[in-house]
């Protein structure tokens, strides 16, 4: 009886966890200078482009002085419990580093003043430009390393404007890497719909109801 009773509660503690282990998402936060209307941008791009579910966080406050390094692990210190980890957006100028990505740490920081340079009035391109390095932290927060095949967003570059002439997604066999490895880490993933629904024909029109014929006098 005792047995059967503490294999039930394992079985139920088991599941709590695994359901826990499957709500992880990865959250983006603004820093500084961004604002939550730029990151929201970028947000709704990254999670549409890689297909896992991506939460914007609070703004980090940024202190005067302060490293890239820095605030990422300042934003690393304010992960909910189920943040897989945290991309953080920031404007810090180019004598600051273009970004940093500390997996181990569960953090990575973009320096948006390297990717808007000489594009400061084409928010359209800087979007692209963030959601391209945002795409290829993201992967190595998962672990995943560059790819050598020239259509993706995982291949390596030298020179920030090289990024206007990349893929702006991933090689559909980093895609399905990238769909595995999320899974493996909990993290949840944006729900697709259903086949059947999707190819579903829409329903017919109604008939037009006939007219009654006049009345005869």
């Amino acid at each position: 009886m005792k047995k059967n009773i503490l294999w039930v509660l394992f079985v139920a503690a088991s599941a709590a966890v695994a359901t826990a282990a499957e709500d992880r998402v990865f959250a983006l936060a603004p820093a500084g200078a961004v604002t939550a209307e730029e990151a929201e941008r970028i947000r709704v791009r990254l999670e549409e482009v890689s297909g896992a579910v991506i939460r914007l966080a609070e703004a980090v406050p940024v202190e005067e002085g302060q490293t890239l390094e820095a605030i990422g692990r300042a934003a690393a210190d304010r992960l909910a419990p189920t943040d897989h980890s945290v991309v953080v957006l920031a404007r810090l100028g180019t004598g600051q580093p273009q970004g940093v990505c500390l997996p181990h740490v569960r953090f990575a920081a973009l320096n948006l003043s390297w990717l808007e340079a000489g594009i400061e009035s084409d928010a359209a391109k800087l979007d692209r430009r963030a959601s391209q390095e945002g795409l290829r932290v993201l992967a190595m927060l998962l672990g995943m390393s560059s790819c050598p095949f020239p259509l993706c967003v995982l291949v390596g570059y030298e020179k920030t404007e090289d990024l206007d002439r990349l893929s702006g997604s991933y090689c559909p066999p980093c895609q399905d890497r990238f769909a595995r490895m999320a899974r493996e880490a909990g993290l949840r993933l944006v729900a697709k719909p259903d086949a059947a629904e999707a190819e579903a024909p829409a329903p017919a029109p109604a008939p037009a109801a006939e007219e009654a014929p006049a009345a005869a006098e």
